[in-house]
């Protein structure tokens, strides 16, 4: 029921009181109540006052209350999309390639290929990035030289080292 409509009742269930309480006074022929009109009258007027006054205040609670409210339940967070980063080369005589692998992709790949006096540099700045995983390929021939860095630019360590 709307807060509105409670004051209603409160309002007219009040008003009701007080018209039953007037004319209950005025209606019965009581001893100790005063015989005149005009102090009958009165006397009723007071008690319908008093009761309808009594009334209101015990409704006019049920009608000022607000009704309980369910506990809010919190949404999670966003699980925020995968993100991928993958990154292709291909290079041929004297060619030199360089791939650097930085921002926030939850995968990262890297792939490529160099001949003839190739060299090849990748860097994929691994886990510490957020990356949940970091694969990188590379190829050179001739005079080739690969150079990975999975980790903040840091060459991996030569194998037997």
């Amino acid at each position: 029921m709307s807060r509105a409509v409670r004051w209603v009742v409160a309002g007219v269930t009040a008003l009701v009181t007080f018209g039953v309480g007037v004319w209950v006074v005025r209606a019965l022929p009581w001893g100790w109540l005063p015989q005149e009109d005009g102090a009958r009258l009165d006397t009723a007027l007071a008690f319908g006052a008093i009761a309808g006054t009594a009334v209101l205040t015990g409704l006019g609670w049920w009608a000022a209350r607000e009704p309980q409210q369910p506990a809010p339940t919190p949404t999670p967070a966003p699980v925020p999309p995968a993100r991928t980063l993958v990154q292709t080369a291909t290079a041929g005589d004297d060619a030199e390639i360089r791939q650097s692998g930085g921002g926030a992709a939850a995968h990262l790949e890297q792939h490529a290929e160099a001949s003839e006096s190739g060299h090849v540099t990748q860097s994929g700045r691994g886990t510490d990035a957020g990356y949940e995983r970091v694969e990188q390929r590379g190829t050179a021939t001739g005079r080739g030289r690969v150079e990975q860095s999975g980790d903040d630019d840091r060459p991996a360590p030569a194998e037997g080292a």
